[in-house]
């Protein structure tokens, strides 16, 4: 009887803390306690697991690729987001999710070109980029291919079919990230067979993907003819919550109509490179308007009634800025971009129980769970309320890493007025002032350790709260921090396995 009374006290006490507004500092400290022992992989150190991971992560991202493990009765080349099919039914391809995907497989192939995983991959982004050619032109709630509007559909069935329910429809995010990742791919299958562009069979491959005619009916060229034309429409953020026009969006737009310009360049498509770089330099000057003096930070969406912080904002500088790209507004490691960041965990902080260490701690840039954005209610399965991502949390590790690449790189650190307060949080022992930082100084050192530290202590929440497998669902509790939501989320192996791959250039930048 006392067994059983314990229990359900203790379940009413856990259904009392999900739906309690309270800040976590209000929160008895205990909590943090219990959480430690919920935790996956004890007795492996994060280096150990981080390289275990790297495989584990890498296998369940192909399991969910036709023809993999997870992907019976679809066609080659789907990338579904999820295995779940039901509570919740994630067994879908989204335009974004595929592509964001795709450009994970072209950066781990083109690490290692001609290696057996790489000519694996290659065979995968074959189907990926034949089975985008159809779904292209698959007429949907959205639109149809003749006006190219039917390219802003957000996700289609695993079998490739119009998915007709109610949606957050138009996203404009998944044309511009499809023309990113099979531009990557066509760089990649060059650089593995450059004979093929001088050869006739080349010339007929490669206009599957781009080809100059107008009206444009090659991959490539119909989604950066809809961004260049749709740029300025409103959409769904890529939560598929809000309509608007949204920082995410515009980022990977941005950067799509860049690298469609060399590309049209490339293939002698002289109007349509002019016509990219115009709406490209447009948009330069458009993303200005995320940024908010008033608030401090970037907003995710323009003229939104919530705060405006979000891990949008982070995804957005990660996936709007090519690796190797030093210019352009909002990279990972702008000022703006890094402020905003530690608004976001501040939050995530005092939000969850989950956090109550770091939300107790001196330092505002400890390892913290993050979420999507303050006011998120969705809790992976409805609405209720909302709890961290892995893809979040693994997002901060990757930006704080490729800070550090390019502070090594570029050999002195700027802080300037606004992003003073993101480095003095993060080596407060020796930023005070606004001012110059020259490489080779014990400050310029420290910081750069600090932020490979700083970027570890975010993977090593991600270790805490993954499953004694690996496995990496959607979400984690916000209290108990046990995975919840769908399982096996293919964008959380992606982020993880970006997060480590700028985690060795970084340790290799600043050794």
């Amino acid at each position: 009887m006392l067994l059983l009374l314990f229990t359900i006290l203790a379940y009413l006490l856990l259904w009392a803390l999900a739906s309690d507004d309270r800040p976590v500092h209000q929160y008895p400290i205990e909590i943090q306690e219990e959480q430690k022992t919920s935790a996956a992989s004890y007795g492996t150190s994060l280096e150990n697991w981080l390289h275990e991971e790297q495989d584990v992560a890498f296998a369940r991202l192909l399991a969910n690729i036709a023809p993999g493990q997870n992907t019976e009765g679809v066609p080659n080349g789907t990338i579904v987001a999820s295995p779940s099919k039901k509570d919740p039914d994630y067994f879908y391809q989204w335009t974004r999710d595929s592509a964001i995907t795709a450009l994970t497989l072209t950066r781990i192939a083109s690490s290692d070109p001609g290696s057996l995983s790489s000519l694996e991959i290659l065979n995968f982004l074959e189907y990926y980029a034949s089975l985008q050619s159809r779904l292209q032109h698959q007429s949907n709630p959205s639109g149809t291919f003749a006006d190219l509007s039917g390219l802003g559909e957000p996700k289609f069935n695993a079998d490739g079919s119009a998915y007709e329910g109610s949606w957050g429809r138009p996203q404009r995010d998944g044309p511009a990230l499809r023309a990113l990742a099979l531009v990557s791919y066509l760089r990649l299958y060059n650089h593995t067979y450059p004979s093929l562009w001088a050869g006739e069979f080349g010339k007929g491959w490669y206009s599957d993907l781009y080809e100059p005619s107008m009206p444009a009916d090659s991959v490539i060229k119909a989604d950066l003819e809809y961004v260049s034309h749709y740029w300025r429409d409103a959409g769904f953020d890529l939560w598929e919550e809000m309509r608007g026009l949204h920082f995410f969006t515009a980022m990977v737009q941005k950067r799509a109509l860049t690298e469609g310009a060399d590309i049209a360049g490339a293939f002698g498509d002289v109007g349509a490179q002019e016509w990219y770089k115009k709406q490209a330099n447009a948009m330069e000057r458009f993303v200005e308007g995320f940024w908010s003096k008033e608030e401090g930070h970037l907003v995710a969406t323009l003229d939104t009634p919530r705060s405006g912080l979000d891990c949008g904002v982070m995804l957005g500088a990660l996936h709007g800025t090519h690796s190797g790209v030093t210019t352009g507004r909002f990279p990972p490691w702008s000022d703006e971009v890094l402020v905003s960041m530690l608004r976001l965990i501040e939050d995530q902080q005092m939000r969850f129980p989950v956090n109550a260490a770091a939300a107790a701690s001196n330092d505002p840039l400890t390892g913290t769970a993050v979420g999507r954005y303050p006011e998120d209610v969705y809790d992976g399965y409805g609405t209720s309320i909302g709890h961290p991502w892995f893809l979040c949390t693994a997002g901060v590790a990757e930006i704080l890493y490729r800070t550090t690449v390019k502070l090594a790189a570029q050999g002195w650190l700027e802080i300037t007025p606004v992003g003073l307060e993101f480095w003095g949080a993060l080596n407060p022992d020796d930023i005070h002032n606004t001012g110059n930082i020259a490489a080779g100084l014990a400050e310029f050192n420290r910081t750069l350790q600090r932020l490979r530290e700083v970027g570890d202590d975010f993977l090593a929440i991600v270790k805490q709260h993954a499953d004694a497998e690996g496995s990496l669902s959607e979400q984690f509790d916000r209290v108990t921090g046990f995975e919840s939501g769908a399982p096996d989320l293919t964008w959380n192996y992606g982020a993880l396995l970006e997060a480590l791959d700028w985690r060795k250039k970084a340790l290799k930048a600043a050794a």
